[in-house]
């Protein structure tokens, strides 16, 4: 059934509402098993606990025919990155020797165990979509509750490893497409106006500011205190605001730079037709600048999904996958990638034919 799973195009590749400007939408719930304790600290027997209750809703819930358990460490090096890749575990689980997933095969969720708290339940969207995600997981949470019952305090809500992730538990994070507002140096101010709010805002490289491709991921810094209504609600209006805030921006820039943004586009395209090696990060570089192009109608043969799809698979795993190959070295990695996106970006004298 894993094997179904990894051959699959993943759905929140695809576009959603705004996705001009929300790549994509997660929504994390963090909850803990009572009497245990937290992850970093487990034992084999205790281990044992958390995998027989999860295998029971997998057998037993609404949705036993639709999910698979994957023992992350069972797996190879190639099938671990993938998951990862693919937003399905994250980097820390992809490393753990203790952690398991149970992942629904359409990718509506994923289920956690084992990695900050002992059970973590996600779902990502396409674009704009935080009460839908949320009312998902929701639905997944509450039956989940029915087999496994959850660390809960009245004073401070549900209790995490983390006490910044107690209370209701609840992370709402999106991938932002910020290039205008990346060009014209507009985001310290809207960085530091956003903390005021508890929301913050970085980079999709490791903690800080550092990015590619100008995206950039919003969520916010707590969640004690505050309900999950409240948290839905300033997140809305952030995302809502940065949203107006990056369309405004391309429009005016666009107008005034018109030129400097066709030739950056079209400079992309030709790299991307005519590479023979290529690294990860140019390649995500070069192709939101094929991204902003569509958007603004530079580029008028090529829908956004099918740039969302190639920001996908061109990474490691997953063109490993697709090529039916095993790198040997980055070089061997950048020249398969570069192959790849040649078959897939027609030089511009095709594609405008």
């Amino acid at each position: 059934m894993l094997e179904n799973l990894l051959n699959r195009t993943g759905s929140w590749s695809r576009t959603g509402f705004d996705s001009d400007v929300v790549i994509s939408t997660r929504i994390r719930l963090a909850r803990s098993f009572p009497s245990l304790p937290f992850p970093h600290m487990l034992n084999e027997k205790d281990m044992h606990v958390l995998e027989a209750l999860i295998k029971k809703f997998a057998d037993s819930s609404s949705v036993k025919h639709n999910i698979i358990i994957a023992e992350i460490s069972k797996l190879n090096e190639i099938d671990r990155r993938y998951l990862q890749e693919r937003g399905l575990i994250t980097i820390e689980m992809e490393h753990s020797p203790h952690s398991f997933a149970l992942i629904d095969l359409d990718e509506k969720f994923a289920i956690l165990i084992n990695e900050e708290d002992h059970f973590r339940i996600h779902r990502i969207h396409p674009g704009f979509e935080i009460h839908q995600c949320l009312e998902e997981v929701e639905h997944i949470d509450e039956e989940l509750n029915t087999f496994i019952p959850y660390a809960f305090s009245p004073q401070f809500g549900h209790l995490t490893s983390r006490p910044t992730n107690a209370g209701s538990g609840l992370k709402i994070s999106l991938m932002l497409f910020l290039p205008t507002l990346t060009t014209i140096n507009s985001l310290a101010d809207i960085i530091s106006f956003l903390k005021l709010k508890n929301i913050v805002m970085r980079g999709i490289i490791g903690q800080t500011m550092e990015t590619i491709g100008s995206m950039y991921l919003l969520s916010n810094a707590v969640s004690i205190g505050r309900s999950e209504q409240e948290i839905e609600e300033q997140m809305e209006i952030s995302t809502r605001f940065l949203i107006d805030e990056e369309r405004k921006s391309r429009e005016v820039y666009y107008s005034q730079h018109r030129k400097k943004i066709e030739d950056r586009t079209w400079r992309s395209w030709g790299i991307l037709s005519y590479s023979r090696s290529i690294s990860y990060p140019e390649t995500i570089e070069h192709l939101s600048n094929l991204r902003l192009g569509i958007l603004l109608s530079v580029i008028k043969n090529i829908d956004l999904q099918k740039i969302n799809d190639l920001m996908i698979n061109i990474q490691w795993s997953h063109l490993q996958r697709i090529m039916g190959i095993r790198f040997s070295s980055l070089a061997e990695a950048d020249e398969c990638r570069a192959d790849y996106l040649r078959g897939h970006i027609q030089p511009r004298e095709k594609a405008e034919e």
